[in-house]
């Protein structure tokens, strides 16, 4: 392969994250009232590199190291309450807040936000450490890394869900993958479509959610992302009557796309 065609082949680098099976397992609704912790239950979660000069692996550091390219964990039962990271009118984008619905089979929010909470206040009010202690968010780390190329550019291409054909699960609708870059200050919200299977962008860090980069990756060093899933309460399928209906009940396995290009193509 002649250098030109190395480099292109740099440049269209696409490394997966795949987030598997989460699950509803209680009375839930879209903003809670009373009985509203949900199940997420995710049994594997992996990461892959399509192209040898990337590797990757879970945590934080370690793929400069390596030379895998797909890892997995497993992940136990994490129970969630619903929470919005800006999608909810009157939200402060950014910042992760929660709140009440008007029945049980009313999701519609019928208080005002408030900020979600660590219970034991170790951690700022609605900042993502908050949410993840206070189980809001379930949370996965990755590193990226390459072997002799300076990478730019690296983003979250398209998030893909695959669950089963025969099942009428509604839980998609309302999970949303937020992924960041290790400070978390620049970020993208991924969530179903509108009659649609297919994932979109929510939300990013940027202003009128313009796309966003997640930083540079150096070769022979480590980039970390961080992976969240969350319900988002403003959508209204996840209530109490579309549980007992078995509509939140299924799993589906989500995977998560990162690119980047080579420096000097």
């Amino acid at each position: 392969m002649d250098t030109k065609a190395l480099k292109k082949q740099m440049g269209a680098a696409i490394a997966m994250v795949l987030v598997a099976a989460v699950a509803l397992g209680s009375a839930t609704f879209a903003w809670f009232v009373t009985n509203s912790k949900v199940d997420a239950t995710t049994s594997t979660i992996s990461a892959q590199s399509n192209a040898a000069f990337m590797t990757i692996t879970n945590g934080t550091t370690g793929a400069s190291g390596v030379d895998t390219t797909t890892v997995a964990t497993n992940v136990e039962k994490k129970a969630l309450f619903p929470a919005t990271y800006g999608e909810e009118t009157g939200a402060t984008k950014g910042q992760w807040m929660t709140g009440f619905g008007k029945g049980l089979d009313d999701g519609t929010l019928n208080s005002t936000l408030e900020l979600c909470k660590d219970p034991n206040n170790a951690e700022t009010a609605g900042s993502t450490a908050a949410a993840v202690k206070g189980s809001y968010a379930l949370q996965q780390d990755y590193n990226i890394s390459s072997k002799g190329q300076n990478l730019t550019n690296l983003e979250v291409d398209k998030v893909e869900v695959s669950k089963n054909a025969a099942s009428n699960s509604e839980l998609m609708k309302a999970l949303r993958v937020l992924v960041t870059n290790d400070s978390g200050n620049t970020w993208v919200v991924y969530g179903q479509k509108a009659n649609s299977t297919e994932f979109e962008v929510k939300l990013t860090s940027a202003d009128q959610n313009a796309a966003v980069t997640l930083g540079n990756i150096t070769a022979g060093q480590d980039t970390a992302v961080h992976v969240y899933l969350y319900y988002e309460g403003k959508d209204a399928v996840v209530k109490t009557t579309n549980l007992e209906n078995n509509q939140l009940t299924d799993t589906a396995k989500m995977t998560v796309f990162f690119k980047a290009q080579a420096a000097n193509k």
